[in-house]
């Protein structure tokens, strides 16, 4: 399987049960089987397809049960990862609410496409993010070519 493409933003709302609709575009790359677990900066949740979630998960077996430390975030990161989520008939998940409560989600959602995956944010949350990156664009793409 090719390895997905996630891109672009979409506003969606979480229901009283803690569901919210996966974008149409986002629902055929993330498959079934995908992993709903934190970002990378712990701001957001991360939807990750089963390839992707994959190697993350191969590069997680790397460390060795003695390193204390990378097993403390093997455990933080495994924790809070929760796998085997498919989508209903209308395209809806359920989001943990250990995860909601993680990130502050609140009813009303991002859905961001970031390459190999998918972060949903706090919509106030996301636009308070978006604005300082509109502010900072100058450093963000200074630092993206002096390191990449």
């Amino acid at each position: 399987m090719a390895m997905a493409d996630f891109a672009g933003s979409f506003e969606h709302s979480l229901d009283s049960k803690g569901r919210v609709i996966i974008p149409v575009s986002f629902r055929e790359q993330l498959g079934e089987n995908f992993t709903i677990a934190l970002n990378s900066e712990n701001t957001a949740l991360a939807l990750y397809p089963q390839t992707k979630w994959e190697e993350i998960k191969a590069r997680l077996s790397q460390v060795r049960s003695t390193d204390v430390k990378g097993m403390m975030y093997v455990r933080y990161i495994m924790g809070n990862a929760f796998t085997g989520n498919i989508m209903d008939a209308q395209g809806r998940i359920l989001l943990p609410q250990k995860l909601r409560s993680k990130v502050g989600l609140t009813r009303e959602l991002v859905f961001v496409g970031m390459n190999e995956h998918v972060e949903i944010w706090d919509a106030a949350r996301y636009q308070a993010q978006e604005a300082e990156a509109e502010l900072d664009f100058a450093d963000l793409l200074a630092h993206m070519e002096e390191k990449y």
